[in-house]
């Protein structure tokens, strides 16, 4: 078993993630609903292209905030070995019921980065999905940056995508969306506020779930999140140890200006 780095006793202090009632219950069970819009089979092809291009005998991968499975059964189907992480035992739930469903094998954990102490290194680890954006400062990144560097092999891959700060700058295009299935109707409020002094956006939801059984139910959640801009990340990576890093937009090989990147920027690095 690895030893437990200090740095971890660092995390524990300094990582400040915040979010109330995203990740449980109701919200966890139509998280897979509430994010249609994402192609999972387009980002674990992508992931898939870079780690071989890096580490062609990457074979162990490790899935930072896994959520309900979705990268992990894909990278799982590549034939990876994977280990997933996510901090909520409900999401963690979901993701070991499709798991069992989609005839895979992978080796989930309810915990957090800072808590997880692995048995072995890994050849590569990806953080996909816009979790990133919970690590509220520089310290938090330095500190998950550096978690990662010492979990990886000499030759380990690690990416991460985040929503790209100017997006976030100028604000949602809606405030409300709806989703629907045979089970249940759902209408999302949701209502930001910029600190932009801390470089902090907060987030106010409010769900309404109709079910089709007539009942109604309200939920209210809330969560920070960072701006992050795309030579801050790659510098904050350089400092931890990782080089070879490059940026994509929108899942696309090709290297691309974070500032033409409507949506997403797609970070990825090799250790020095």
């Amino acid at each position: 078993m690895l030893a437990k780095h200090t740095t971890y006793k660092i995390m524990e202090k300094q990582m400040r993630p915040f979010s109330k009632n995203m990740f449980e219950s109701e919200l966890a069970e139509f998280y897979d609903l509430m994010r249609q819009y994402r192609d999972y089979d387009l980002e674990s092809k992508f992931a898939d292209i870079i780690i071989q291009n890096c580490y062609p005998n990457a074979k162990n991968v490790l899935d930072i905030f896994c959520g309900t499975g979705e990268h992990a059964i894909k990278m799982a189907q590549r034939g990876y070995v994977v280990t997933g992480i996510d901090a909520s035992q409900d999401m963690i739930n979901l993701a070991e019921e499709k798991t069992k469903e989609a005839g895979v094998s992978i080796d989930y954990h309810c915990t957090d980065i800072k808590n997880f102490i692995p048995t072995s290194k890994y050849d590569a680890a990806y953080c996909l999905g816009y979790t990133f954006l919970y690590m509220l400062t520089h310290s938090d990144v330095l500190d998950f940056f550096k978690i990662i560097h010492d979990i990886l092999v000499p030759e380990g891959v690690f990416l991460v995508d985040f929503i790209n700060g100017w997006s976030l700058i100028k604000g949602p295009d809606r405030d409300k969306y709806f989703y629907q299935n045979e089970k249940v109707k759902i209408t999302q409020f949701e209502q930001l506020t910029l600190n932009k002094q801390e470089r902090l956006i907060h987030i106010e939801y409010c769900y309404l779930l109709d079910y089709d059984n007539g009942h109604v139910k309200t939920i209210s959640a809330e969560e920070d999140v960072r701006i992050f801009f795309d030579d801050e990340v790659q510098t904050l990576m350089n400092i931890c140890g990782f080089n070879n890093i490059k940026s994509y937009g929108d899942y696309k090989l090709a290297d691309k200006k974070s500032a033409d990147v409507p949506n997403i920027v797609i970070v990825a690095g090799q250790k020095k």
